[in-house]
């Protein structure tokens, strides 16, 4: 990877609105006006005006350090332009908790921990400008302990403390205790140049976490409390009395140890799935997040708890994110954030982080889930627990569902759904919020993107399309960094809304490009973009706000789309039985619908080859059955062609045919064959 050039991805903001706005769902006063925190005698940390409770959701954030850091610089050599363009992306899914993930102790100070002010420690400064501006509120952690995840010849000549002490000696070496303690005092120090605010000042940054991920040395009571008072001191000394939380996670059997200490609360990691699995997950994982049980140890009986990394690992649907809040909530969590979101300019290769994907454009049904997520810490109570799967797939107003790979929130005052739904909304008629990716009984859409309707007043309403992203690699498998996963396309589809303020006839009005339309029946076409719909003809926009909550209201974030050719991504069994209809069905993944598709049918050994068209079925997806006559056993041989104007594509690819092994009546199916399927054993 070293020594490729940088490739310059076109995005676009549409415009790129970053005027001051107020802190949103976090509430804050004014323009750039941010809520302070206390920490009641309970261990509830709470807001200092209102007295309410702390609820907030987000992402890992680190473009400015470590592997974000390099990832990025191979796809722009603007990272503030990416930092402008995914704080946008925040702000639309109303997420407002990010962890700021610096890797500090390698990249900013020398063996002593002194602190060395570079390219790393600017762009941090003006993450938390545009964190700012988007009413979000940081988890600072300063310290990483783990190499940053670069090539070895650019890590091996690192500064910092981290490259020369080993990760086991942190807690004990009074060396390196001392190092970390001169790095913490003078990073909170240091005066951030866009804001003129030292850090240990910032109104933005609520929580501090001295380090991510300590080697822990519970075997060792009394050293290990030194060493978090260690710390806990360091941070003190620099004026600073931001709350103060130590990793809990690594080694439970630190709790006393914790309760001990000066620290005011823990920080906890989850990964219910199977973090660093190579291929996406197939099955059920509901089962697995019923609770999270090491947060339920008396012996942190009122300490505050976040948690600062979580994620749904090497899984892409959209199903899980909900149902992990709720656990979180339940154990009294009021911050959590994912690790770790894919900057914009790298998603659609997933090259950031690879057994982890998440993005709002290039992963819309799983960003859709997230941002329900977001929902549930907000409106799901602390310490209200729902019982066991399958009894808690409803919980408040949400829903978690396997069999249909969906979330779902559904109140009075919004709805949102990760994936085709025929649920109908509580209260149409209040209604303030839409955020779907698929179908429902309110909007009716073939894309695959994700869409948000917001309503500006009784009768109009803001219309946000992304444009459709379509998985045509597995995601998670080694990524080389040129190597697509997700395909972008700016497709035209139609849209039928159904909301009562509307009705059926009304007007719609393109914000960044295009040309106005009246809907018949609910009914538009609908590209990538901003619209008003409005029930009483055009609005000027004069007679529109600036801004809706933390975003601008002409403000539109996406990348261009790419110049590539139609291609086909295949949706076939391995093997059927024999006697029963099979579905031969694939995406035919291009700018513009093939003329027409064929299946090709061939028996093993047979030199004739049978021909028969495909229907689309929906958006890009086509197929063909075959009747149950046709199913014979042994080998069947298939292949699909989609006709252009400009010419054929074909699966697979030349002139030979994939395969499903027919399996007759008292004939194995194989469920498992080791030679081929032992890398994809799973374990939690």
């Amino acid at each position: 990877m070293v020594g490729r050039p940088a490739r310059r991805w076109r995005l676009r903001a549409l415009p790129a609105l970053l005027a001051l706005c107020t802190a949103g769902n976090a509430g804050a006063t004014g323009p750039g006006a941010f809520r302070q925190v206390l920490l009641d005698e309970s261990g509830v940390v709470r807001w200092t005006d209102t007295k309410e409770e702390v609820a907030l959701f987000g992402t890992n954030f680190g473009t400015m350090s470590g592997h974000s850091f390099y990832t990025t610089g191979l796809y722009t050599a603007d990272r503030k332009a990416s930092i402008d363009q995914d704080f946008a992306h925040f702000a639309r899914m109303g997420w407002d908790g990010v962890r700021l993930a610096l890797w500090g102790d390698w990249e900013n100070c020398d063996k002593e921990g002194n602190l060395i002010a570079n390219e790393h420690l600017d762009l941090m400064d003006y993450a938390i400008v545009r964190g700012r501006e988007r009413g979000v509120y940081f988890l600072f952690t300063p310290m990483h302990t783990y190499p940053p995840g670069i090539p070895r010849e650019q890590r091996d000549v690192l500064p910092g403390f981290a490259r020369v002490y080993p990760k086991a000696e942190l807690g004990t070496n009074p060396a390196a205790i001392a190092a970390q303690r001169n790095f913490l005092r003078q990073i909170l120090e240091h005066v951030n140049p866009y804001t003129g605010v030292a850090l240990k000042d910032e109104p933005s940054i609520l929580f501090i976490e001295p380090i991510n991920e300590p080697i822990h040395h519970p075997e060792d009571f009394a050293g290990s409390v030194a060493y978090i008072n260690a710390l806990v001191d360091a941070v003190r000394g620099a004026g600073c009395n931001k709350l103060l939380l130590f990793n809990y996670t690594q080694d439970v059997a630190m709790a006393p140890a914790l309760r001990a200490s000066k620290v005011q609360g823990v920080t906890a990691a989850w990964y219910p799935t199977n973090l660093g699995f190579q291929h996406n997950l197939r099955g059920n994982y509901l089962r697995t997040v019923d609770d999270y049980t090491p947060l339920r140890d008396e012996a942190l009986a009122k300490m505050p708890r976040i948690v600062y990394e979580f994620d749904t690992a090497a899984l892409v649907d959209p199903y899980m994110y909900p149902a992990i809040a709720r656990a979180f909530r339940s154990v009294g969590v009021q911050f959590m954030s994912m690790f770790m979101y894919d900057p914009l300019v790298s998603a659609q290769t997933n090259f950031n982080w690879p057994t982890h994907n998440l993005n709002l454009v290039y992963t819309p049904a799983k960003a859709v889930s997230a941002i329900i997520a977001a929902g549930a810490m907000r409106r799901l109570p602390r310490g209200k627990s729902y019982g066991g799967y399958p009894e808690n797939t409803r919980f408040g107003p949400f829903r978690v569902s396997y069999e249909e790979n969906l979330s779902e929130l559904n109140d009075a005052d919004a709805f949102m759904y990760a994936n085709d739904t025929t649920t109908v909304p509580c209260n149409p008629p209040a209604l303030h919020r839409i955020v779907g990716h698929g179908s429902s009984p309110v909007v009716s859409y073939e894309g695959e993107g994700s869409y948000f309707l917001d309503r500006v007043r009784d009768g109009v309403w803001r219309l946000e399309v992304y444009p459709d992203s379509v998985m045509v690699r597995d995601p998670f498998t080694r990524p080389t960094g040129d190597e697509i996963k997700w395909r972008l396309l700016d497709r035209a589809w139609p849209m039928t809304i159904k909301l009562p303020d509307l009705g059926g006839r009304f007007h719609v009005r393109p914000v960044n490009a295009g040309s106005d339309r009246t809907a018949a029946d609910g009914t538009f076409i609908v590209s990538p973009g901003v619209y008003v719909l409005s029930q009483a003809g055009p609005v000027e926009a004069a007679a529109l706000p600036a801004r809706l909550g933390r975003i601008g209201f002409a403000e539109f974030v996406r990348p261009a789309v790419p110049d590539l050719p139609p291609q086909i991504v295949a949706d076939v069994p391995q093997q059927w039985l024999a006697g029963r209809p099979l579905e031969i069905a694939a995406k035919i993944v291009g700018p513009v619908n093939p003329k027409s598709v064929v299946l090709k049918i061939r028996r093993a050994a047979a030199t004739e080859t049978d021909a028969m068209p495909m229907r689309q079925l929906r958006g890009y997806r086509f197929g063909a059955t075959l009747p149950s006559e046709r199913v014979r056993t042994g080998p069947l041989g298939y292949a699909i062609e989609a006709h252009f104007d400009g010419g054929t594509v074909r699966y697979p690819t030349g002139d030979g045919f994939a395969t499903v092994a027919i399996a007759g009546s008292g004939e194995p199916l194989v469920l498992f064959n080791p030679a081929t399927d032992a890398e994809r054993w799973s374990f939690t």
